[in-house]
């Protein structure tokens, strides 16, 4: 994808990414969690906009598998996600540990990292967050 498409924000959240942490941006005057998609808060500036580490809880919006292969390192069925953090934004990710036919709107998932990045995982169901 062409460079120009990504914002230093996206920048900055996949550099986030790469180093195994999940950060949301949040604004420091109102502690609201900022979309990660939406970019009217970019023009507030630097001075009201943090990076702070998310939950890594999240839910289900809706999710789509891909049967067809197109690389080797990502084998079929491929399950992405719409994930609603808990702090509020949302993302698409994959979603790793549980087959097409199990995977279900509203199902609660946790941030994980292998070694292509971000990857959602079903929750366990005592609540405690898993290893990375």
């Amino acid at each position: 994808m062409d460079s120009t498409f990504f914002h230093r924000y996206d920048e900055e959240f996949l550099a986030f990414i790469a180093a195994g942490e999940l950060r949301i941006p949040v604004h420091t005057e109102t502690g609201r969690a900022l979309g990660l998609h939406q970019r009217a808060w970019c023009v507030a500036g630097d001075h009201c906009v943090q990076w702070r580490p998310a939950s890594g809880r999240g839910a289900v919006l809706s999710f789509t598998v891909t049967r067809r292969p197109y690389t080797p390192e990502f084998p079929v069925p491929l399950v992405h996600g719409l994930i609603e953090l808990a702090e509020g934004p949302r993302l698409i990710c994959r979603l790793d540990g549980v087959t097409p036919e199990a995977v279900a709107v509203g199902q609660a998932v946790q941030a994980h990292f292998d070694r292509q990045g971000l990857v959602f995982r079903p929750a366990l169901d005592d609540g405690n967050k898993a290893d990375k």
